[in-house]
């Protein structure tokens, strides 16, 4: 497995700090941004072998420039990027974009400048060479983290992103809700003080969730202001951050909204018509797609949890997800683990189906459907679950992140409890392609000179879309594991059941409901709703 290695400059920022301390102190930086380099994080923008975009942020009219190279200590090269006022008291917001990088390599770096000091030495690793079957990487997803502490809940963040930065990752995925108001800035900064650690080395790619928008939309929102993303474009874009992709190996990544951008002739058609053009310009081997509101999901008693299709998104995005067989689809909002069976809906000519519509079990004929919403908020009780939906494999309340460890045809996921829960793989999952070259003479990670398809990221193709690409064929391993390596209880075939199961709770089950119907109370009152 490829893995970025650290510079032996590059600490765990803020290593030891309590969480409440770690609070105080991000949120009295939001209003006393220093000059020194702030919140320092990664992300692509352009082609994820070539190029590296660096953010951070200074108090206004601070020059910055990032210095790097490939050996530690020996930063002879230096770019500088675009400085935008942050929004309100964030300070101004550098961003630099490295080009010209060689795929597959370390490079160490800082930000900063002379007069006003730079960051420590990171360092990270930049994308293989694109193909369009021949990859090995892996990358991580977690989704719900909200970091500011609710119902005894968000300051587990902290504790499950240290846990997650042991696997040395290509980058992180997050499947939205970062915070709990995106109007709120102390909140933003207490969520990039917390994550400074980890999205300095790899880079960090999020979806918009429904607790991370405002003020406004688009351009002007929080959000779109604090990160550096990709732009969607072309006829169906809509030429902001809030849905995107990028390639990375042999493996496409799409984040869209389920938050903005409504429209089309049924809701969300536009976003599924610009989804349709980058699949069928981008036919790699792997294809995950990412967003916040779960396409299925099963709702529990006193509407504790949302529902499926709670946006109205399945009939726009189904077809199209069924149409170019994208793999795995990763959701969160709901604050637990779900993963489902097979299903395509879209070729049964039922795409705004709220339930899954399952194709006995082989992943090369159906999309496979997660929900991932454990990183750090509160866990909703698993054994709420009384009615699970047709073919839930899996649900469980455990705090958890997902590790995807691709090889070349062989996709391997893994769920890992998190803290406060132990750190052990509580669900395992395996899907193998067939494969039609030798990935070995190809070279690790798709590199070695093998063309494929475009190395781009971000904006929409030219293509028109509507074929089924490849990803047919193939079979798949799985099981659901429990908290002691046994198997959970209830039925995990592939024929559907449940397979659902409270992993030994860390707070009685009495104690958790009572929470979460106390979260009701205080939530509903707010403009955003619970989740």
């Amino acid at each position: 497995m490829r893995k970025p290695r650290r510079g032996a400059n590059s600490p765990r920022m803020m290593k030891g700090i309590g969480c409440a301390s770690l609070a105080a102190l991000s949120l009295a930086l939001a209003t006393e941004v220093q000059a020194a380099p702030q919140y320092v994080r990664l992300s692509f923008v352009d082609a994820t072998q070539t190029t590296m975009t660096v953010t951070w942020h200074t108090t206004p009219n601070v020059a910055g420039e990032v210095r790097y190279g490939t050996s530690p200590g020996n930063l002879t090269m230096t770019e500088t990027g675009i400085v935008n006022p942050g929004p309100g008291s964030m300070g101004d917001i550098h961003e630099v974009t490295l080009a010209g990088l060689q795929p597959d390599t370390v490079y160490y770096y800082q930000a900063g400048d002379t007069n006003d000091g730079y960051s420590p030495e990171y360092s990270f690793l930049t994308g293989p060479t694109p193909h369009e079957e021949c990859g090995q990487f892996s990358f991580l997803f977690l989704g719900d983290n909200r970091p500011d502490g609710t119902l005894g809940g968000g300051e587990n963040y902290d504790q499950i992103l240290q846990q997650t930065e042991a696997h040395n990752a290509a980058f992180l995925l997050n499947g939205g809700d970062l915070v709990i108001d995106g109007d709120q800035l102390g909140q933003w900064a207490t969520y990039l003080g917390y994550s400074e650690s980890s999205s300095a080395l790899i880079p960090l790619m999020p979806c918009l969730g429904n607790h991370d928008d405002g003020p406004g939309e688009g351009d002007g929102a929080n959000y779109n202001r604090l990160f550096a993303l990709p732009r969607s474009t072309g006829p169906y874009g809509s030429n902001t951050e809030d849905y995107y992709y990028f390639v990375y190996g042999n493996a496409i990544f799409v984040s869209l909204s389920t938050d903005s951008y409504k429209g089309g002739s049924i809701p969300f058609q536009t976003q599924a018509d610009w989804l349709d053009e980058v699949l069928t310009a981008h036919p790699q081997l792997w294809k995950i797609v990412f967003l916040h509101k779960p396409i299925y999901t099963s709702e529990v008693i006193f509407s504790i949890s949302h529902e499926p299709n709670e946006a109205g998104q399945n009939a726009a995005f189904v077809s199209v997800f069924d149409a170019h067989h994208v793999d795995v689809v990763l959701t969160s909002h709901n604050h637990w683990y779900e993963r489902y069976e097979p299903s395509a809906c879209g070729t049964q000519n039922n795409p705004g189906s709220d339930q899954p519509c399952l194709v006995g079990g082989d992943p090369a004929n159906g999309t496979i459907y997660f929900v991932s919403g454990g990183a750090g908020a509160f866990t909703i009780p698993a054994a709420l679950n009384f009615f699970p939906p047709p073919g839930q494999v899996t649900c469980l309340d455990d705090h958890h992140y997902m590790l995807f460890d691709v090889q070349d045809t062989k996709l391997t996921i893994d769920t890992w409890g998190a803290f406060p829960q132990a750190n052990q793989i509580i669900d395992t999952l395996t899907i193998e392609k067939p494969s039609t070259v030798n990935c070995e003479t190809i070279g690790p990670g798709g590199a070695g000179g093998g063309g494929g398809s475009s190395s781009g990221v971000g904006g929409s193709t030219s293509g028109t879309g509507g074929t089924s690409t490849s990803g047919t064929g193939g079979s798949t391993t799985s099981s659901g594991i429990g908290a002691n390596g046994t198997t959970p209880t209830g039925d995990s075939s592939e024929t559907g059941g449940c397979g659902c199961q409270t992993q030994k709770p860390t707070r009685p089950a009495w104690l958790a409901l009572a929470a979460a119907a106390l979260g009701i109370g205080v939530w509903r009152r707010r403009r955003r709703p619970l989740g």
